[in-house]
């Protein structure tokens, strides 16, 4: 539990001195990164095309479960995860499993709304996928 503290208190530091200094700079040196811990499940998520991860997303509305099972064929189709040291084929299956874990779920409301957020992040990762915006100029 020590070290949970103490990166709390160089946060709150970090957080004192950028409220003091009004310009954002901080006179004390303290660099400040947060940075999403994502378990595999959850990595396995992959990068898709917006229209599809609607697709997906509406799918998980509807059926828990379903869009999470079209997106695991994605994977296949060479679609880009955060696993990226892991095969194909794991991943794949690692979102068979998730689509599993959420029609199994589904009956006591937690697999539904597992499915929801599923499709959610589906969504916000085609919205930030770094190759899609690759050659494009800053508006």
């Amino acid at each position: 539990m020590e070290p949970l503290h103490k990166d709390a208190e160089t946060a709150a530091t970090a957080a004192a001195v950028a409220a003091a200094d009004p310009r954002g700079a901080s006179s004390s040196g303290v660099v400040v990164q947060v940075r999403e811990k994502k378990g595999p499940l959850r990595a396995a998520i992959p990068y898709m095309p917006f229209p599809v991860a609607v697709i997906c997303l509406f799918l998980n509305t509807f059926v828990p479960g379903l869009g999470t099972f079209v997106s695991a064929f994605t994977v296949l189709c060479g679609a880009r995860t955060d696993l990226p040291d892991r095969h194909v084929c794991c991943v794949f299956w690692l979102n068979i499993a998730a689509a599993l874990i959420q029609v199994l779920t589904a009956i006591v409301m937690v697999g539904w709304i597992m499915s929801i957020f599923w499709g959610m992040d589906m969504v916000i990762l085609a919205t930030q996928d770094p190759a899609r915006n690759r050659g494009r100029g800053k508006f």
